[in-house]
């Protein structure tokens, strides 16, 4: 792209991409429910620490330490796939306008009561 008043050119890039938005993907993750928790523990207790103690060099010690640690924590929060679909975030929706649609919406149910009109004056209002 010729900009005139350079010897300078610049680039486009054009890519086109196809909506991505409406495709799940998936992620991996712990849970780290109380149940897991809890058994995460047990684990621990169960663990005898007699082979930690052999060890006479401390880099050993931490290595069968961490071996240790972590064949009882991968038993107890397994790594799961899950399914995720990207939403739209509504940060522009507040509270009062979800109370104000709630409202609405009883309104639109009881429509020939009086206060129909004031409501709907109050809603849009908001």
């Amino acid at each position: 792209m010729d900009l005139g008043s350079s010897d300078h050119y610049a680039q486009i890039l054009s890519i086109p991409l196809s909506d991505f938005s409406k495709i799940p993907h998936r992620i991996k993750k712990r849970q780290f429910s109380e149940a897991n928790v809890q058994e995460f523990i047990y684990l621990l207790t169960q663990v005898i620490c007699q082979e930690i103690y052999v060890e006479s060099d401390v880099s050993a010690k931490f290595s069968t330490f961490m071996d240790v640690f972590l064949h009882c924590y991968n038993n107890a929060f397994p790594i799961k796939t899950v399914y995720v679909r990207d939403t739209i975030k509504n940060n522009w929706i507040t509270q009062g306008i979800k109370t104000s649609s709630k409202k609405m919406l009883l309104l639109d149910n009881q429509r020939k009561t009086t206060f129909y009109k004031k409501g709907y004056e109050i809603y849009r209002a908001v």
